[in-house]
């Protein structure tokens, strides 16, 4: 009997979980209302643009993700060598952590590069206009 009500609970959670993923990536109306006034009346619902935008929020997302990882494991690598006591082993690791934290860091910005490198080379404009936008308050 548990086993059903758990079969239950996860055919419905995947269900929700489906039909919010395509909402989430769901476009937008391509119909466009302008007023004659205003000078620049532009489409924002251009699908390219769109795609642009996603693609440039994605890759911005996870590069920040990225970030927050890197220091997250940099203040650990430093917690664990605090926190060695002089041992030779646990120095190592700590060391160990804290190399591989920033060759972490120096593969994010590479890829950030190579994405970069490959819109130009390609012509893709939403990889070529590639930038980060840092988090404000």
């Amino acid at each position: 009997m548990k086993k059903n009500i758990l079969f239950v609970i996860l055919f419905f959670v995947t269900c929700l979980e489906i039909v919010s993923w395509k909402l989430l990536f769901a476009r937008p109306v391509l119909a466009v209302i302008c007023n004659p006034v205003l000078k620049n009346c532009v489409s924002s619902t251009n699908p390219t643009q769109y795609t642009n935008n996603v693609l440039s929020a994605v890759v911005s997302l996870f590069f920040i993700v990225g970030i927050i990882y890197f220091f997250w494991h940099l203040i650990f690598a430093g917690y664990h060598l605090i926190g060695s006591d002089g041992d030779p082993k646990k120095i190592e690791t700590a060391k160990n952590e804290l190399t591989y934290s920033v060759l972490g860091l120096i593969v994010i910005f590479s890829i950030f590069a190579i994405l970069k490198f490959v819109g130009v080379v390609l012509g893709i404009q939403g990889l070529k206009s590639l930038s980060i936008k840092w988090p404000t308050l």
